[in-house]
């Protein structure tokens, strides 16, 4: 067991070792009335040695603190004449420091400026690449906008022609009949009947060839309806694909400049550390690259 070296101490210090027989590690029910007394008491005992621990410290201490006292008063006093030797010399030296400091910071801020106007000219590079190929994506809609409006504008006048031709025939066709009627007319009852089965199997014919034309024109219209909607479809899928490749290109050039940002401030905060001088020089040859 240790033994104290201060002489006033050693009563209580012989007593410490009874005390901690009977109250190290002891756990009371204080639940109980019996259990809280005995823990009281025992913190009474306790709190008696060491309030008397206390008076002896103080009483033992007082000419040391006198004495201590007078030591720091005239290191005070002459501290303060060293202190008007030395001042004058510290404030040269902090001044030299506190250049330098300030030379440090600038080059430190010069680099971040540096680095700052790189990422801004990135950033303005990519954005001018995607405002060209959102040009030629607005360029190509323009040119399948032209095709189908083309395509559309042939259809009609094909139409158009169609309609036109049937126009005509039946226009000759009438004048057929009226020239049929007017020597039917003429050749009278007889003809009649002649005239009529040839005016039923003439508009017979002109029917079947009107419906011939109506269906190649609704078979050319359903064509160029599958057609528009099959280049509408493709135009669509290829301005989906265009815009995912520009949004993944966006994704990776901020993800690049984002892991810059990170790197240039792990630079920017422990470059100075020694420890820190391998990754300094990779992040570095990082920045470089990018």
């Amino acid at each position: 067991m240790m033994t104290t070296e201060i002489q006033e101490y050693s009563a209580t210090e012989a007593a410490l070792a009874d005390l901690a027989s009977r109250y190290k590690g002891v756990v009371y029910d204080v639940s109980t009335i019996d259990g809280m007394r005995a823990a009281k008491d025992g913190k009474k005992e306790l709190a008696g040695y060491r309030i008397a621990l206390e008076k002896k410290r103080v009483e033992i201490k007082a000419p040391a603190l006198r004495r201590a006292q007078l030591i720091d008063s005239e290191a005070r006093r002459i501290s303060s004449a060293l202190s008007a030797l030395e001042d004058p010399i510290a404030e040269q030296i902090t001044a030299k420091e506190r250049a330098e400091q300030a030379a440090r910071e600038a080059a430190v801020k010069a680099e971040q400026e540096r680095i700052e106007a790189e990422q801004r000219a990135a950033r303005e590079a990519a954005e001018q690449r995607m405002a060209e190929e959102r040009a030629e994506i607005a360029r190509q809609k323009a040119e399948l906008e032209r095709s189908q409006r083309e395509a559309r504008e042939k259809m009609e006048a094909e139409a158009r022609e169609a309609r036109r031709k049937i126009e005509e025939e039946e226009r000759a066709a009438r004048m057929a009949r009226e020239e049929a009627d007017r020597k039917a007319r003429q050749e009278r009852e007889a003809e009649e009947a002649k005239a009529k089965a040839v005016r039923d199997a003439e508009e017979a014919r002109l029917k079947a060839e009107r419906e011939k034309v109506e269906a190649e024109q609704r078979a050319e219209a359903e064509r160029q309806r599958k057609v528009r909607e099959e280049e509408e479809r493709k135009a669509h899928a290829a301005r989906e694909a265009k815009e995912a490749k520009e949004r993944e290109i966006r994704r990776q050039q901020e993800e690049l400049l984002d892991a810059c940002a990170m790197l240039a401030t792990f630079k920017k905060r422990f470059g100075h550390r020694s420890e820190f001088a391998a990754v300094v020089e990779a992040i570095d040859e990082c920045l470089e690259v990018s």
